[in-house]
Parts: structure tokens; C-alpha cells; sequence
């Protein structure tokens, strides 16, 4: 745990915020580009973000889509190529076509919302390296702020990132519980709507000296 366990800041909209981040070692950054989040990012800021890719410790670069349509989907992943592509699972717009695609490719970050008790790490698709377990609201495909109850994933084995209302005051609770591979914060690091660079550093500082 501690230094081990893995960071995963989702919505990030601006360079600044970014390039903290990447001083603080954050492991996975989430670009959103759904037209249902009020994180979405703009294609300019993208571009400003991953020119900086060829930087030693550049993080784990994931796009996130929900109820985009394939053709934009394909569009940024083919000329952007993120590492990953998380997509979330009940995501209406999407065909078993391209969720195969991308899991065959190893690309995919399938992300999970959670309603009951996980009694078999079969549930989670298995054939993806990692996955995010988060809160399910309905209509949202993540960033609510609301937890689900950690009980329900208790007895999963296989790695994941802990998503779904996590903050800097109840991510060492949130690490002690359930010892995920890793955490995924979007609303925890904001204040009115936007990243706030105090929490963020509060939250890694918590992960890091637990």
C-alpha cells in the first residue's frame, strides 16, 4: 500500500492542473469526453496536454467516453492514442464490437458501477487487465461524488481502481477497508466545480503516507 498504490485523477480540463499532477507523480490521468459530463475537455486543451507526452514519467494517458457516438470514439482514439479507453459498462451508445475491439487491444479501462454485492471476480470482465469499480447514478457514467457501499466489493480479488466519492479525508478509510490496485478521484479533488491544486496535493500526500 502507500507508494504502491496507484492514482488515477479523471477530468482534468487544463494544463496547470496537468502539469500538477504530473510533478506529483499521479499515475493515470482521465481526459473526459462525454457530452454528458461538465468535465468534458476541448480538443485545443487535449492537444496542449499530450504534447507534452515524450516528458521521463509522463502519466497513463486514458480517454473517457460515455454516450459518445463510435465514429467520435474512434476519431480521438486513432489520432490521439490514449493508453487506455475506459468505457462504461450499460453505456447504451456502444456495440459489443467495439468494447471486444478494445479489450483484444488491451486498451480498454472498463469501468463498473456498482448496485449490489460482487459475489465472483467473473463479473468484473475478466479479460481486462484492471478495472474501476464506482457509484452508479442513473444517466451519469461517473464524477457523481456519491460512494457505494464498500461491502458489496469486499470479496474482489483481482485488481481495480476504487472510484465513487472519494476525498483526501476518506481515502485512507477507503484504502484500509478494501486495498484496491488504486483510486480514482474526479469530484473529490474539486471545489465548485473545479480542480482545486490544495486538494489534489492533500489526496496524494494521503495515499503516499498512509
Amino acid at each position: 500500500m502507500g507508494t504502491d498504490t496507484k492514482i488515477k485523477i479523471c477530468g482534468i480540463r487544463d494544463l496547470p492542473t496537468f502539469e500538477l499532477c504530473y510533478e506529483l507523480g499521479v499515475d493515470y490521468v482521465g481526459l473526459n469526453f462525454s457530452p454528458r459530463s461538465p468535465r468534458k475537455i476541448d480538443r485545443k486543451s487535449a492537444e496542449k496536454i499530450l504534447s507534452l507526452r515524450n516528458n521521463p514519467g509522463f502519466p497513463i494517458i486514458v480517454f473517457l467516453f460515455f454516450e459518445n457516438s463510435l465514429e467520435e470514439i474512434q476519431t480521438l482514439t486513432k489520432e490521439f492514442h490514449p493508453d487506455l479507453v475506459q468505457l462504461i459498462r450499460g453505456d447504451g451508445f456502444l456495440t459489443e464490437e467495439i468494447w471486444e475491439t478494445l479489450t483484444s487491444e488491451e486498451r480498454l479501462l472498463p469501468a463498473i458501477r456498482i448496485q449490489s454485492q460482487v459475489t465472483s471476480d467473473e463479473e468484473l470482465e475478466p479479460k481486462s487487465k484492471l478495472v474501476i469499480l464506482d457509484s452508479f447514478q442513473k444517466g451519469l457514467g461517473g464524477g457523481s461524488g456519491h460512494v457505494f457501499p464498500w461491502e458489496y466489493v469486499t470479496n474482489v480479488q483481482r485488481p481495480f481502481l476504487l472510484a465513487g466519492g472519494i476525498t483526501p479525508s476518506n481515502v485512507q478509510l477507503a484504502l484500509k477497508t478494501l486495498h484496491p490496485y488504486g483510486i480514482d478521484v474526479a469530484s473529490g479533488v474539486e471545489t465548485d466545480g473545479k480542480k482545486d491544486p490544495n486538494k489534489i496535493k492533500e489526496l496524494v500526500n494521503n495515499v503516499r503516507n498512509i
